[in-house]
């Protein structure tokens, strides 16, 4: 049988590790600004503290995603062969992580130290316990980048150059972008793009910015695309 991540429950589901790695991380910062961010005031009782609630919030979070992380089913990465085999690389490595945690613990603190400490091993554990498919997935997260890239595009260039000339440019290319290559969903595309424009900005009388462009153009013409497109 293949040893690829399945979704068997006694292996890890593929992305399981690195969002439970990531929620950590995100929770162990939070915990380490609480000081910077709440105060703690001499004459309040402790439940009317404006640390506390706050303190107990993100403290759950560390306690229960912590657990949730140590609990998963984990699969080892699978190191290249001259670090498995190399012990002096094996020696440094640890030696370095503990060499870091103790520098933290002298300069802040032991307390103010801990969520910095347990940030780095949750990074390391990351690391380590990572499967080729848990990237993969990451690859498809961070795609949501591209599609907020798109649309930043489109807004920013809705106005310079227009609604209806970026519309028309945009929607076939992100129909070629998701997939679509025949030129009858082109045509479709054009259509379905031209048809937004007249019914949001002719129809609708939508206010969207005139663009620069159009002023380039002859006054009558200059007038009806900045009213109509």
């Amino acid at each position: 049988m293949s040893d690829e991540i399945s979704e068997h429950p006694d292996r890890p589901i593929r992305g399981q590790i690195l969002f439970a790695a990531l929620f950590l991380i995100c929770a162990l910062v939070l915990l380490a600004g609480i000081e910077e961010q709440t105060k703690w005031l001499s004459k309040k009782s402790l439940f009317s503290q404006p640390r506390f609630w706050p303190a107990i919030g993100v403290g759950g979070m560390v306690l229960f995603t912590a657990l949730h992380f140590w609990q998963l089913p984990k699969k080892p990465r699978t190191l290249p062969r001259w670090m498995r085999e190399a012990d002096w690389f094996q020696w440094a490595e640890s030696l370095f992580w503990a060499f870091t945690a103790l520098s933290l613990s002298l300069w802040l603190g032991p307390l103010r130290a801990a969520p910095y400490v347990g940030l780095i091993a949750t990074v390391r554990l990351a690391w380590l316990f990572m499967h080729w498919v848990d990237r993969r997935e990451f690859k498809i997260w961070l795609s949501v980048f591209e599609w907020a890239g798109w649309f930043l595009a489109y807004v920013v260039l809705v106005p310079i150059l227009g609604y209806l000339p970026m519309t028309l440019l945009f929607a076939p290319l992100l129909t070629w972008r998701i997939g679509y290559r025949s030129r009858l969903m082109f045509w479709v595309s054009i259509g379905f793009a031209l048809c937004v424009v007249l019914v949001f900005k002719s129809f609708l009388q939508v206010k969207i910015p005139g663009a620069a462009f159009y002023e380039h153009l002859p006054g009558a013409l200059r007038s009806f695309f900045i009213l109509n497109f």
